[in-house]
């Protein structure tokens, strides 16, 4: 005899589904962020570079993954703040070398 239940979905099916998926690609963050300098690598390939894009990626889901209960809200600063004590000397030497247009008496900013 056919179950006659065997067609329905249930409702949270998707809701499921869509949830492991969500926390699946948060994984990414957790396990690609190198915790020294906050770079995020484009790929799960040993030695892959870090992309500006993975890192604003991960940016954007700190505060998802916090209110998720993915990971604490220390943590998320933690990562934020290694990023940012990375990147700011980093931005400070490339203004300093930054070439001068002609006509300029200061530098651009980037």
């Amino acid at each position: 005899m056919m179950d006659r239940m065997a067609h329905v979905i249930r409702p949270d099916f998707g809701e499921t589904r869509l949830d492991a998926l969500q926390r699946h690609a948060f994984g990414y963050f957790l396990n690609e962020t190198n915790s020294a300098n906050g770079l995020v690598a484009d790929r799960t390939q040993p030695g892959a570079p870090a992309s500006i894009a993975a890192v604003g990626f991960a940016l954007a889901a700190y505060p998802v993954g916090v209110e998720r209960g993915w990971m604490t809200r220390t943590d998320a600063i933690e990562r934020t703040l290694a990023l940012l004590r990375f990147s700011g000397p980093a931005r400070r030497a490339r203004r300093s070398t930054c070439p001068v247009t002609k006509g300029s008496t200061t530098t651009s900013s980037i």
